[in-house]
């Protein structure tokens, strides 16, 4: 590496010389603000008599005589240039005059190789479509430049303050940027210098690139440059295209597909390089090959466009609750689905298994990061159960149903309590969005526009029983309006939807329902039937909660299925399954919080996971050891069977069956506030472990 102080149209002069923004740097991407500094600071330096500006280090690579990589600093070249440029074209058209006639010469000839034998004369190569808008800047007319490329913005804006400048001269101007002063630091692969390592370092210090900026550099990097060229347009291109502005959430959820954990947002260069050196993929293409399959299909999900009417209307309700957590899952399935030609049919029915699951958890008010854990491994658990003559979907749901704890399915009746007595009126916007959209028009094929309209305001949430009781409401609902009117008011059996609002106000129900607009003349389904009703007490109310409580069983109907799970000869299960599957197994190994512990028994796991729960919580276990109704902590040892586990504080194992001990595990979990679900145990059939250990 050599590196040193010059000028930068020092390190831009020599004829012959050609400057390449690889196809692994993102496009020109500086902002008004970046360019009105960097004007500022050429206008300062003639005001003030400065004699010189840093502009920054510039580091590259020289793998021909005459050919430069640009590593780092192509924004600030690309930048100064576009100033050249506008500074040839003002002289040009006649809008500034200089007083030397050379000048256009003389900045042309760090824009163009007039004698190159290339068809393409231009000394700096942008990045793709960064190239043909900087082309026409030179070449041609102003009525065939690109408008909305960056390049052809910032352009448009040094050559508006050149033609408008009324402080310095244009002649100062070029002499200003002849003032500029870089560190020029040029790599000597050959040497030993990695580039990559190097443009990591340098991004340490404040680069700003996003995750896959990061990792697009990291894959295409240290290939020949052809090789970067085709990685780049056959399959890198495309994946940018289908995602878009997404591409760090397609990342990142593609890792949890193939890691089976979810990589923290700010991490995912990081994982996405541990996952490519652990990975079993025998080259990068691959790894891109497969990635461009993922990305189609991350773009079908969130365009919500995957197959059938039936399945594109579950996906957009999916979108409107904003549940992202599922992408990993569903990108998996869909590949999956696709590779073994699914019908459609099955993937609708494992959409509305999602669907139903969510939206079931969110009116039991679950917590929503529990989804994280679900869906990060779901279809490979599904794989793993799944026999030949299975459907995925009587797994899934399966899967699904047997969970516990905080990432259960909730059945009927938990699920009736929850959204019958939930705070809809708090919920969020989307949120409420969804829940009238679904109890207007269930699966019905004549549709209100429910979202779109309450988007808009055109519809809002109206409290049949108002939010202040007026004489005639209390009068209406007795003397036990007041507890009528706290138990009832947010939630659902009081709430509907109208246009009217205002009109409505704290009228009483028979004015809200005969009114002009009022529930007789609505066209909603809600409303038509509440306007059965000649008034609105707890009576009524306890109607329409039986009402919604009907619809809400039939559009989240708890899912059916007749799988029947096989023992697998290496079955992975959760701390929060049915105590019962666990008798008659072997352990082979436990994985706790993402690390794997090999064991030889039951006992043998027993004993690391109370270790492990004293280091998170001891004052939990010292608590246990003095309670009197403690039959596995003690505060002694009692006999030799007794294990220490600090002083003071001793373990029983005796000899209670595999149930007992997984009771043991659940109670110790719930005291000392850990997930189940943090628990995973490898199972194995090897006879009765009932338990002799």
């Amino acid at each position: 590496m050599k590196g040193s102080a010059s000028q930068l149209l020092a390190f831009l002069e020599g004829a012959k010389k050609r400057f390449v923004i690889p196809v692994y740097q993102r496009n020109y991407d500086w902002k008004r603000e970046n360019c009105k500094q960097l004007y500022d600071d050429l206008v300062n330096l003639i005001v003030k008599k400065k004699s010189s500006h840093f502009f920054g280090c510039i580091v590259s690579y020289a793998p021909t005589r005459n050919e430069v990589i640009l590593i780092d600093g192509q924004q600030r070249i690309t930048t100064v240039s576009l100033i050249m440029i506008a500074i040839v074209n003002a002289i040009k058209s006649g809008a500034v005059k200089s007083e030397d006639p050379t000048l256009v010469n003389q900045v042309e000839d760090f824009l163009v190789d007039k004698y190159a034998k290339e068809e393409r004369k231009v000394r700096l190569k942008p990045f793709r479509n960064d190239c043909d808008a900087f082309d026409k800047l030179i070449y041609e007319s102003e009525d065939e430049f690109i408008p909305d490329s960056k390049v052809t913005i910032n352009y448009r804006y040094f050559y508006d303050r050149i033609t408008n400048e009324s402080i310095i001269t244009i002649d100062q101007l070029f002499a200003a940027i002849e003032d500029l002063t870089i560190i020029d630091i040029e790599l000597e692969p050959q040497h030993g210098d990695d580039p990559q390592l190097i443009f990591e370092s340098l991004n340490s210090t404040g680069l700003d690139l996003t995750e896959s900026d990061k990792i697009r550099n990291f894959i295409l990097m240290g290939l020949e440059f052809d090789v970067q060229e085709r990685y780049y347009d056959e399959y890198w291109s495309k994946i940018e295209r289908v995602c878009y502005d997404e591409l760090d959430g397609f990342v990142r959820n593609y890792l949890t597909i193939k890691t089976g954990f979810i990589p923290n947002i700010r991490n995912i260069y990081t994982a996405f390089k541990e996952y490519i050196r652990t990975s079993e993929m025998q080259d990068i293409e691959d790894a891109l090959k497969e990635m461009l399959t993922y990305a189609k299909v991350y773009q079908h999900i969130t365009s919500c466009m995957l197959g059938s009417p039936k399945a594109n209307d579950i996906a957009h309700r999916l979108s409107i609750m904003d549940i992202t957590v599922i992408y990993p899952f569903l990108m998996a399935y869909l590949v999956y689905a696709d590779k073994c030609a699914l019908p459609m049919s099955e993937t609708e029915i494992v959409l509305q298994t999602i669907e139903t699951l969510i939206f079931r958890r969110l009116a039991c008010d679950l917590p929503a990061n529990a989804l994280n854990k679900i869906f990060s491994t779901l279809h490979n658990s599904v794989l793993k159960h799944k026999g030949m003559n299975d459907s995925y979907s009587s797994v899934l749901i399966y899967l699904l149903e047997n969970r516990r704890s905080t990432t259960a399915m909730p059945r009927d009746e938990e699920f009736i309590q929850g959204f019958t007595t939930k705070n809809i009126y708090a919920m969020r916007g989307h949120y409420k969005e969804y829940i009238f959209d679904r109890l207007e028009n269930g699966n019905s094929k004549e549709v209100n526009d429910i979202i779109k309209n309450m988007e808009d305001n055109k519809l809002t949430i109206e409290h049949i029983m108002p939010q202040t009781l007026t004489d005639d409401w209390r009068e209406m609902l007795g003397e036990k309006a007041e507890s009528i009117h706290e138990i009832w008011l947010h939630t659902i059996a009081n709430l509907t939807l109208t246009g009217y609002n205002s009109n409505y106000s704290n009228k009483s129900f028979q004015e809200k329902k005969s009114i002009l607009n009022g529930f007789e003349q609505s066209g909603l389904r809600l409303n038509q039937y509440i306007a059965k009703f000649s008034q609105w007490t707890d009576v009524e109310l306890n109607l329409r909660k039986e009402e919604l409580t009907k619809k809400a069983l039939d559009i989240w109907s708890y899912p059916k299925t007749d799988f029947i799970p096989k023992v697998a000869e290496d079955e992975l299960l959760e701390l929060s399954e049915d105590n019962r599957v666990f008798t008659n197994r072997d352990i082979s190994y436990f994985i706790f919080r993402d690390q794997k512990y090999p064991v030889k028994n039951w006992t043998d796991m027993m004993w690391k996971m109370i270790n492990i729960l004293y280091n998170i919580s001891p004052d939990v276990l010292y608590s246990q050891a003095v309670s009197e109704k403690s039959v596995w902590f003690y505060t002694y040892e009692y006999d030799k069977h007794y294990k220490k586990l600090a002083e003071g504080l001793y373990y029983c194992p005796g000899s209670s069956s595999t149930w007992n001990k997984i009771a043991i595990l659940k109670t110790l979990f719930r005291l000392v506030h850990i997930d189940e679900n943090d628990l995973t145990f490898c199972l194995i059939p090897q006879g009765s472990e009932d338990d002799v250990n």
